[in-house]
């Protein structure tokens, strides 16, 4: 028997005060009057949290690639407008063209991986000249340092845009310009959700220096 004026023992008085005044009372809703008895609930894992979202964002990502591929007049990876190879460029801010963040960033990685497994002849631009290993860190292969990549790159095209932010949206336009002329050689528009993962990955925006000796590297292309 609970010891009076315990809160199990009140809890049972309640309920059994309930039941004869008509009223039907469970054990839960009879412990829910007092918070210590109440069932706090289990935050999602951060790894689970965004997992939808992550999801939605590699779907559209395709979208936008395909949409890419099929505006192409000439969409044959070894005879077509891109089979001079392709360079990504990160996509940038449609307000400020030198802003960029980390959502810029994951559109042009997985435009990368796109058009490579379509058959495309992809460059990347970052590739360093010899693998750099770090003790207790790690080895490196790509890098954004002047003096640990190739002066020039080869390659006839390239893959970018813009995006903007729109209420609940985010308004993504890609491209693909030919690097010698500027010509327009495909382009496509896709409405992103703006929603928690999408606002985590556009948190880090940050835009190039504008002063004369500003710029990290400038790399030429080979065309």
């Amino acid at each position: 028997m609970p010891r009076k004026n315990s809160p199990l023992y009140i809890a049972l008085i309640m309920a059994a005060t309930m039941a004869f005044s008509g009223m039907i009372a469970t054990p839960a809703q009879s412990f829910s009057f007092f918070p210590f008895f109440s069932k706090k609930s289990t935050p999602l894992p951060p790894q689970d949290k965004y997992k939808g979202q992550a999801l939605a964002l590699d779907k559209n990502i395709h979208r936008l690639a395909g949409e890419l591929f099929a505006n192409l007049n000439e969409a044959d990876p070894e005879a077509g407008n891109l089979m001079d190879g392709v360079i990504m460029g990160s996509f940038v801010d449609l307000k400020k063209l030198s802003r960029t963040s980390s959502f810029g960033r994951y559109l042009a990685e997985q435009l990368m991986t796109e058009f490579q497994q379509h058959g495309y002849k992809v460059v990347e631009v970052r590739k360093s000249t010899s693998v750099i290993i770090q003790k207790n860190r790690g080895e490196y292969g790509l890098s954004r340092d002047a003096s640990q990549i190739k002066p020039n790159v080869a390659a006839r095209t390239m893959v970018t845009g813009t995006y903007t932010i729109a209420g609940d949206e985010i308004m993504v336009n890609a491209k693909v310009l030919d690097n010698k002329n500027a010509d327009l050689l495909s382009s496509s528009t896709i409405l992103f959700p703006r929603n928690a993962l999408a606002d985590l990955l556009l948190s880090d925006a940050a835009s190039a220096s504008s002063g004369k000796n500003s710029v990290t590297y400038m790399k030429k292309l080979e065309l």
